[in-house]
């Protein structure tokens, strides 16, 4: 008797232990950006190759969030661009309007929502990057996050902000691995192109209000991206991104 009540002792500890173990597995926390580049390329586009390299180079860096958005701009060529949506076109238009840009073009890179500029020139984009990254954003590192669920939901999270009141809420989900793409057609024929980071999606959540928030969406795969900022294309107030389970 006294080895079977050691025995359900014993059961009883691993079965505690297990519980408290598993809130520690049932999510994997997100990461921080302080930093956004957002390229809008094309297959179409005979310089936008090397812009995708670029984008590359910033994919390996901490605390940078930088996604690719292919859009339609080249279609007419004769080659249609696998990736692009209707709403990366929208997005893009938006940027045109607010940042007073002459218009659509492509390699366009994006950084943090206030500067835009032709990513074909490396040393240009570098500059322009960290100048802008050293002025950062409007978000405290209290006021944003991002989590993946044990369900693989994803679950947002917002603080309280005031400044950042009717701000849009987007939700990018995006696939980290690099995507090659054969075209056969148009200016690039004959070419295989590099892509990093390419969204799959864009969905905007909400309009926030500037005071505490959560919001919780499922099917945000491979990854998924928040991006907090002004209204109409204005600079970005804060993002933050998950990360694969380690």
């Amino acid at each position: 008797m006294l080895l079977g009540m050691r025995a359900s002792l014993l059961l009883g500890l691993i079965l505690a232990i297990a519980a408290f173990a598993v809130p520690a597995r049932a999510q994997t926390a997100g990461v921080r950006a302080d930093a956004v580049v957002e390229l809008f390329t094309s297959q179409g586009c005979a310089q936008c190759p090397r812009a995708n390299r670029l984008v590359g180079q910033y994919v390996g860096e901490d605390h940078v969030l930088a996604l690719t958005f292919a859009v339609d701009i080249w279609d007419y060529l004769g080659w249609t661009d696998t990736f692009a949506r209707p709403e990366f076109n929208a997005r893009q238009r938006e940027y045109a309007h607010a940042l007073r840009a002459r218009g659509r073009y492509t390699p366009q890179l994006v950084i943090n929502g206030v500067r835009q500029l032709n990513a074909y020139d490396w040393t240009e984009a570098r500059a322009e990057f960290d100048q802008t990254r050293q002025r950062g954003m409007l978000l405290g590192p209290g006021d944003l996050s991002i989590v993946r669920l044990r369900s693989g939901r994803v679950r947002v999270t917002l603080g309280a902000n005031a400044q950042a009141s009717g701000a849009e809420v987007w939700l990018a989900a995006y696939d980290p691995r690099p995507l090659l793409v054969e075209v056969t057609a148009g200016l690039n024929r004959n070419r295989t192109i590099a892509h990093y980071n390419v969204v799959r999606s864009l969905d905007r959540l909400d309009v926030w209000d500037g005071r505490p928030a959560y919001f919780e969406r499922g099917r945000c795969t491979p990854e998924c991206a928040v991006i907090v900022q002004a209204a109409d294309g204005g600079p970005i107030y804060g993002a933050a991104y998950t990360v694969r389970d380690r």
